[in-house]
Order: structure tokens, then C-alpha cells, then sequence
């Protein structure tokens, strides 16, 4: 009777120390969530930088725009002064 039962024990405690993970796999298992993270994060941050290229392209063409207006302005003033200034002869 006690081999019986020192038999299932031992089947047992064998079955079970089989479906744990061995500290191997854990590490394994734990590096390979470790680079997951690493290229989840990876890829975050360059959908981010495309992000601020975008937008920095975008601002770069709202300020040529900007400087185009401000250099006709200037040169309708210097249109103007030059009108003037016989004028004033």
C-alpha cells in the first residue's frame, strides 16, 4: 500500500514539476516580452517622429508663404515710395 501511494506521489510531484516552467524558459520568456516592449515602444516612438516631420514641413510651408507675403508687401511700399518721390520734387 505504501509503494502504491509513494508511486502516486511521486507520479504526481512529477507531472507537476513538468508543467512548471523551468527558470530557463522563464528567462526566455521574460527577454522575449522584454524585446516585444523594446520594438512596441521602438515603433511608437518613430510613428512620432513622422509625426513631428509632417508637421514641421507643414509649419516650414506656412512660413515660405508667410515670408512671400511680407516681401510683396515690402515691395508694394517701395512701389509706393517710388511714386512719391517725384511728387515730392
Amino acid at each position: 500500500m505504501r509503494l502504491v501511494l509513494l508511486t502516486c506521489l511521486f507520479a504526481l510531484s512529477a507531472s507537476l514539476a513538468a508543467r512548471e516552467p523551468s527558470d530557463q524558459q522563464l528567462l526566455d520568456a521574460e527577454h522575449h516580452d522584454a524585446q516585444l516592449r523594446e520594438q512596441q515602444e521602438l515603433q511608437a516612438r518613430a510613428r512620432d517622429l513622422q509625426q513631428q516631420v509632417q508637421t514641421s514641413h507643414e509649419l516650414l510651408k506656412k512660413q515660405e508663404a508667410y515670408l512671400r507675403q511680407l516681401e510683396q508687401q515690402l515691395q508694394a511700399l517701395k512701389q509706393q515710395q517710388k511714386q512719391k518721390a517725384p511728387k515730392q520734387q
